[in-house]
């Protein structure tokens, strides 16, 4: 009965999770496409059939959903393909560049085989445009022709990814300043150089300013005050009103590996936690969601205080962006991992240890379906890092799970930088930080990602003044499409490990 229940409460969640990705989804992207030229030069075989422009068309629009390519010419308006597309796609070699110079992200085909009449290196110093390859005419071995357009649809949805961030909005549930670097939590600004924002008063609307020009992502904060008025969340709070929280607590529970150092209470209040988010989600009309805050209501006592951290982990069984803490940085590269990868991702503050070579990300809790599909990383439901009562299994140690993440598995380590306008990225292989160190369950951190990577060189770049004290962890080596994205958004990379 117990098995039945839960089953029940998760395909409400998947339907309601359903409704509300769909009323954000927006209209298709628009890309402004030009054939410069028709192909192939200078082509006498009898044996080789190019490929003509009428059927590329048709296997670009069965592969790329959603997304509409409109024919046009290389002397159009400028000003109206601004206005009107998202996105530019040209082919073959080209004597005049402005349809590639529109600021709009631009992906510029050659043509094998033709004369090479595109200015690579040109384009590469502009930025925003990312150059591809097409056999169009069928020459090449069929493992080499067939890489060529699956890497052309891959830099396509880039475009795609980027639209969705434009109609992305998220929500910071915080009462402190968001703090994407070191130097908020501290306060010190001594080695920030004269000019930085940070050292102006309106430090937050700026930088929220800098968020919507540059990704066009939108940024609503609210505090403690806006949580603890919602009359349903404060519903939701009183013990009369347990049930549904109770019934999502129950399946967390049954989904864990184990339950250690915390009570059964404690999971329910990061239910009613998760139940709050999902409430001011929609109230806001949020995408993703950020949430820095320890209680749902005012002057809480210290059996009250809870964290967001299951919940975030059950929004991203849902593909949707959930991440604690306030820092823009981080949440936009989850969003743009989510969009581009279909992944979601585990923030985390970061440690080097160069003896092991390896980089620790940890925090309270992790995705628990790291693939974003339907396999499940195992999971204990443990007591939170940051309670701040000794003791364990008692009200007010909170509630958060230690993932145990599987080895030898590839990952990306990176995030963005708004104001820098950068992309910090490194790759690594998972590992076991459990037959590495001793006790390794209760060092910092309940979850606790490792991976070998180029350690010193990763530290070498560390900066928490510059960069923050937190990274993004995605599965899988995406190192390639984190450049192309970069490129394709006009940010310049930093590979930390090279």
């Amino acid at each position: 009965m117990k098995k039945t229940a839960t089953w029940i409460l998760v395909c409400v969640l998947v339907l309601a999770s359903g409704g509300l990705l769909e009323g954000k989804v927006g209209e298709n992207t628009k890309i402004y496409t030009v054939f410069i030229s028709g192909g192939v030069q200078h082509l006498e075989s009898k044996v080789l059939k190019p490929t003509t422009n009428e059927e590329l068309l048709h296997k670009l629009r069965s592969e790329c959903d959603a997304i509409d390519f409109v024919v046009g010419s290389s002397d159009q308006r400028i000003e109206h393909i601004q206005e009107n597309f998202d996105g530019v796609l040209t082919f073959g070699g080209m004597s005049n560049y402005a349809i590639a110079l529109t600021g709009l992200p631009t992906i510029v085909v050659y043509n094998f085989p033709e004369f090479l009449h595109i200015p690579h290196a040109l384009f590469l110093s502009k930025g925003k445009i990312l150059t591809a390859c097409l056999d169009r005419a069928n020459t090449c071995s069929a493992s080499i022709s067939s890489r060529m357009f699956v890497d052309l649809v891959e830099k396509i949805k880039l475009i795609q990814v980027l639209k969705k961030m434009k109609e992305s909005r998220i929500l910071l549930v915080t009462d402190s300043v968001v703090a994407d670097y070191f130097a908020g939590h501290r306060r010190d600004l001594h080695y920030v150089s004269e000019g930085d924002i940070r050292l102006k008063k309106d430090y937050e609307e700026i930088f929220f300013d800098i968020v919507e020009k540059s990704l066009g992502t939108k940024v609503t904060k609210i505090g403690i005050e806006e949580v603890s008025s919602n009359e349903q969340i404060q519903n939701i709070w009183l013990d009369e009103n347990e049930r549904e929280a109770e019934e999502i607590a129950k399946m967390w529970i049954a989904e864990a590996k184990g339950m250690k150092d915390t009570i059964e209470s404690e999971v329910v209040k990061s239910a009613k936690m998760y139940l709050a988010m999902e409430i001011l989600m929609e109230k806001y009309n949020a995408t993703a969601i950020a949430t820095h805050i320890r209680s749902l209501v005012k002057n809480p006592r210290r059996e009250d205080r809870v964290w967001p951290s299951l919940g975030n982990s059950e929004l991203q069984k849902r593909g949707i962006v959930g991440c604690c803490q306030a820092h823009t940085n981080v949440v936009l590269t989850h969003m743009l991992a989510q969009y581009a990868f279909g992944r979601p991702s585990m923030m985390g503050d970061y440690i080097v240890e160069p003896f092991s070579d390896v980089i620790i990300v940890m925090h309270c809790g992790a995705p628990w379906n790291p693939y974003g599909d339907d396999r499940r990383a195992p999971y204990i439901i443990r007591d939170h890092a940051e309670r701040g009562i000794s003791g364990h299994s008692k009200p007010g140690v909170g509630a958060c799970s230690q993932v145990l993440f599987p080895v030898n598995e590839p990952v990306t380590i990176w995030r963005i930088d708004v104001l820098r306008k950068e992309i910090l990225v490194h790759t690594g292989t998972t590992v076991s930080g459990y037959s590495l160190y001793k006790d390794f369950a209760y060092l910092m951190c309940r979850s606790k990602l490792v991976a070998k990577v180029n350690a010193k060189k990763v530290q070498s770049h560390a900066y928490q003044d510059n960069w923050g004290v937190h990274k993004t962890v995605t599965f899988g080596d995406h190192r390639e499409r984190v450049k192309d994205l970069a490129t394709l958004m006009g940010y310049e990379v930093i590979e930390e490990d090279k």
